[in-house]
Formats: C-alpha cells, structure tokens, sequence
C-alpha cells in the first residue's frame, strides 16, 4: 500500500508565536542510531504510517534520516526509559521541512512531539529561516492537528 502525502506550510515562521520548547531536548546524534530505529518502529506500528516495517528497515530509514537531516535543528528527547520523540529537519528544494516526528506510544498526546517540533522551529528561526514546511501522511490526523495548532496550513498533495 502507498501512503499519500501532503505538504503542509507555515510560511512566516513567529518564535514568539511558538509555544515553549522542550528543556531536555538535545541534537541528535549519530549514536542515537539503535533507539532512533527502535522508536520509529514504536511510533509507527498500529498507525496509519505503519507499512509492516521491520528492525532492518527501520534502520534503512535512520541512516538515510542522518545522511540527510540538519543536525543542529533536529531533536530529540529522552526520559529514564530511553528516546521518546524526535522531531529531524531536511531541506528540499531550498526549503525547511519537519520531518519526521515521532514520539513513542506511551507518551503519545502529552506534548511531546509538540515541544520538540518547537525547538527545531525556534532553533530555525534563531537562525533565519522564515518558512518552513511539514509532508504528513494523509489521514494522520494526530500530525494533522499538531501542526495546525502551530499555524501551518495545508498546501497540496505532496
């Protein structure tokens, strides 16, 4: 099954707008490797996002994700159980996006992937950047409404 997806934009990014960032978030590294690949398996399983995916392609994801994302603007968080959200900025055609953002199951819908979404847009607009956008699977309605509530709005199929 092919998921569809869509771009979402918020084109004049406000941190004063934002709402607060997460104080225990820290930039990803690469020795985040093991529990990235863990947690994106947790976050999507059961969801929409969920394509049968096992360890090795999770992993297949992670590397591609560190190959490719800017470091200093992706985040992740962790609580005395290990990795429970990450929010990794790429840029496409000259342009910022979110993606992904995951957050494990058991902290789902408490703020998490919010907070950390948060820090990457106030670390991007710390350093300029005014537009950023977000792809969301179609029917992610969690991801949907998170990025909504942060001003973005839906721009097309992407």
């Amino acid at each position: 099954m092919t998921r569809r997806r869509s771009e979402y934009l918020l084109p004049s990014l406000e941190p004063d707008l934002l709402p607060p960032s997460r104080p225990d978030a820290r930039p990803v590294d690469s020795t985040d490797r093991a529990a990235l690949a863990a947690l994106l398996l947790d976050a999507y399983r059961g969801t929409i996002d969920d394509e049968g995916e096992e360890l090795a392609d999770a992993f297949d994801a992670i590397d591609h994700y560190l190959g490719h994302i800017l470091l200093p603007h992706s985040f992740v968080a962790v609580d005395e159980l290990g990795l429970i959200g990450m929010s990794f900025v790429v840029v496409v055609n000259d342009r910022h996006y979110i993606d992904p953002v995951a957050t494990h199951p058991r902290v789902k819908q408490t703020g998490v992937g919010r907070a950390l979404v948060s820090t990457s847009l106030r670390s991007l607009a710390a350093v300029g950047v005014r537009e950023v956008g977000a792809t969301i699977t179609d029917g992610n309605t969690g991801s949907e409404r998170l990025f909504a509530g942060l001003g973005f709005h839906r721009a097309g199929a992407w």
